[in-house]
């Protein structure tokens, strides 16, 4: 009786064990994302960042969404802008999307929370990755940077929002910062100097800003307006000269060869003559 009993403990035992090897096998398959949310290898997730207490309304804004492409695939026609005007976007670069807008009729309000941008993004691989951002410029109707403001974001999937109001990763990869570093600071928790509790140590990530250059500056290349400079009289002197001495030039070649001409045929060379002959 007790060899039964201990035939079918063991049977049960090896059942469970194999059981248990594909429930463990599936929990492994997922990606963390920002330490806060984890899903699952081959399902998609929707990840929306906010704007709230902002004490202006936005007239213009640039931003960059960064992921790992190892762990992540961005469905780029998910890519939502709600609550913006006169964006332009691109999802398509290596490991991140970036998005501008400005609006000087249609300011964008987020003095109550509000979405910024959402996208979903499909789970390659698991492990642990980041979605980060980096925002260049950030300004009101009078082009002020904003002061006063606080960013958070969304994760949501299958259908549940997995987390909320959480404090998004600012970028920090150098080759990322140091290019688009603008007026805007990014700060680690995601609020502007105004309304932050951080008011002795307002940490932030700052890359080297670049200097703007019109467009059709091509490299180092310095463009002066003349006119402005106060070099466009003598510009102007310097051609009119230029001008003068090659007509004197042509002149003084004609009548020197028209002086052998006139002096070999023994004919008269006074100027008057010379005058009449060139009108």
């Amino acid at each position: 009786m007790f060899k039964k009993i201990k035939t079918t403990l063991a049977c049960c035992s090896a059942l469970m064990m194999l059981c248990a090897v594909p429930l463990n096998a599936n929990a492994a398959e997922e990606v963390k994302i920002n330490d806060a949310a984890s899903v699952a290898v081959g399902d998609t997730f929707t990840y929306s960042m906010y704007i709230a207490d902002a004490s202006k309304d936005v007239m213009g804004m640039q931003a960059y969404v960064f992921y790992d492409t190892d762990y992540l695939e961005i469905d780029t026609d998910s890519i939502n802008f709600d609550n913006l005007n006169g964006v332009i976007y691109n999802g398509n670069l290596d490991g991140y999307m970036t998005f501008n807008f400005s609006d000087i009729s249609n300011y964008a309000s987020f003095s109550s929370r509000t979405q910024l941008v959402s996208m979903n993004f499909k789970v390659k691989k698991s492990g642990n990755t980041n979605v980060t951002y980096f925002i260049k410029e950030m300004y009101d109707s009078d082009m002020n940077t904003l002061t006063a403001y606080t960013i958070t974001y969304d994760i949501m999937s299958d259908g549940k929002t997995v987390v909320s109001e959480k404090t998004p990763i600012v970028e920090e990869a150098e080759k990322y910062i140091n290019t688009y570093q603008g007026n805007f600071i990014n700060y680690i928790d995601g609020k502007g100097n105004d309304n932050t509790d951080e008011k002795t140590d307002h940490k932030a990530v700052i890359g080297e800003k670049t200097t703007m250059m019109p467009q059709n500056n091509q490299g180092n290349t310095q463009y002066v307006d003349v006119q402005k400079s106060g070099s466009g009289a003598s510009v102007t002197t310097i051609v009119i000269v230029c001008g003068l001495l090659l007509i004197g030039g042509a002149i003084g070649g004609v009548m020197y060869f028209r002086h052998k001409e006139n002096t070999k045929n023994g004919l008269n060379t006074d100027s008057d003559n010379i005058d009449n002959d060139m009108t």
